[in-house]
């Protein structure tokens, strides 16, 4: 069993409507919205080189949810396995936030997470 922490930015900007949280992938900011139970998949991705990223990896891992976890797009999560203690995602960012259903109903929320790391 997985433990996600999901955090979120406060949503107040600066004097040109910009966010003045950190950036969600550069550590865990922000205010801490709740843990939830979750199960994670392992990661796919790798390099990426595109027009002003070199050298950059990014992975996408796949989180599964109770449907009535709050968690969204842009939040911060971190993935503990509760048995072990084990960090396995420790920080990412939520890109994309969806349910699945069933013919009773919501039955589990599938979240992409984005982590992206650079040239050390």
């Amino acid at each position: 069993m997985h433990e996600v922490e999901v955090r979120r930015r406060s949503g107040a900007t600066d004097r040109f409507g910009q966010p003045v949280d950190a950036n969600p992938t550069e550590g865990a900011t922000g205010a801490l919205v709740g843990r939830f139970k979750c199960r994670l998949d392992p990661g796919k991705g790798g390099l990426v080189n595109q027009e002003r990223s070199r050298d950059v990896f990014e992975v996408r891992h796949m989180l599964y949810m109770e449907p009535d976890a709050d968690v969204r797009e842009d939040d911060t999560i971190k993935v503990t396995d509760t048995r072990t203690g084990t960090v396995l995602l420790p920080s990412a960012k939520v890109k994309v936030k969806g349910t699945s259903y069933d013919a009773r109903g919501a039955h589990h929320l599938e979240v992409e997470a984005w982590v992206q790391r650079g040239p050390l």
